[in-house]
């Protein structure tokens, strides 16, 4: 079992590793950014996540990048060692079980490819907090409350535009009535999710923002 406590993540680099299967996240929360020519993209990962961070290094591409893991909230992660690896064999249905969560990994990396691509960044945010909100949020008498404190900078990141680009953005999220900042930092999704979102009209979006 490793602990891990907010602040960057040096991940393991030395060649035993490499036989693990990586490692289970149990709790917490972690941000992995990927800088590609000079712009970077982040995927947040949390508990029942499979990692296998030293994969990233190998060199197998033409087209050069720099993965770095960041502790958002305090990590516990469990060891899926190379000793595990052999007891699976007597125990598939676990096998199964990791291989199902990397799957599922996978899947919500697509998804929030998919919508990187819409416009504008009012949507692509909007949507972003409903797509965080199926692991993270919980329902409350007023809406889906979402626990996660995201800078304006780390939302621009999600979404893949600049910090001012989201700060203006989230205000006419904010006047739309469909998203909430409390008190507390955290969010408040408010009316119904994504999919029924063809009537909504954003107040004097920028071009910017597109």
């Amino acid at each position: 079992m490793w602990t891990l406590e907010p602040g960057h993540w040096d991940t393991p680099r030395d060649q035993a590793h490499r036989s693990w299967l990586g490692f289970l996240v149990l709790e917490g929360l972690l941000a992995r950014d990927i800088t590609l020519a000079g712009s970077t993209a982040t995927e947040l990962v949390g508990e029942g996540d499979v990692l296998q961070p030293w994969a990233s290094r190998r060199e197998e591409g033409l087209v050069r990048y720099r993965v770095a893991w960041h502790v958002l909230m305090p990590v516990r992660l469990a060891i899926l060692d190379d000793r595990l690896g052999r007891a699976l064999a007597d125990w598939p249905q676990v096998m199964s079980a990791l291989l199902e969560r990397a799957i599922r990994r996978t899947h919500r990396m697509s998804i929030h490819e998919a919508l990187l691509q819409l416009t504008p960044v009012e949507t692509r945010l909007l949507v972003l907090f409903w797509h965080l909100a199926e692991r993270w949020g919980n329902v409350t008498p007023g809406g889906i409350a979402l626990r996660l404190r995201l800078s304006h900078a780390l939302l621009g990141r999600l979404v893949g535009c600049q910090r001012s680009s989201v700060t203006t953005a989230l205000q006419h999220v904010y006047a739309s009535g469909h998203l909430k900042r409390r008190h507390d930092g955290s969010w408040l999704l408010v009316g119904p999710p994504p999919d029924e979102m063809a009537g909504v009209h954003w107040h004097a979006a920028s071009p910017a923002a597109s």
